[in-house]
């Protein structure tokens, strides 16, 4: 779904959480899957990590590792040019 419809994707299936950060809901079995990532240039998307989901909302501290890893990613991006 989301290399088909790619950032034009929006719920049920994914929803923007803050500062570019976008969570993925996937469903296995009867567990609820959550994988965050972030577009970079033209259709590129960055999976940053995952979680089982356990609680209604989206734990800060998942959001704020999607984050670190977002601007590692782009740090190293910019060093390599």
């Amino acid at each position: 779904m989301l290399s088909a419809y790619g950032n034009t994707l929006r719920d049920p299936y994914s929803k923007p959480l803050r500062d570019g950060i976008f969570e993925l809901r996937v469903s296995l079995g009867s567990d609820i899957i959550r994988m965050l990532y972030f577009f970079a240039e033209g259709r590129l998307v960055i999976l940053t990590n995952g979680f089982i989901k356990k609680t209604q909302k989206t734990p800060p501290g998942e959001i704020e590792t999607a984050l670190k890893y977002k601007a590692d990613w782009l740090k190293r991006r910019k060093a390599n040019g």
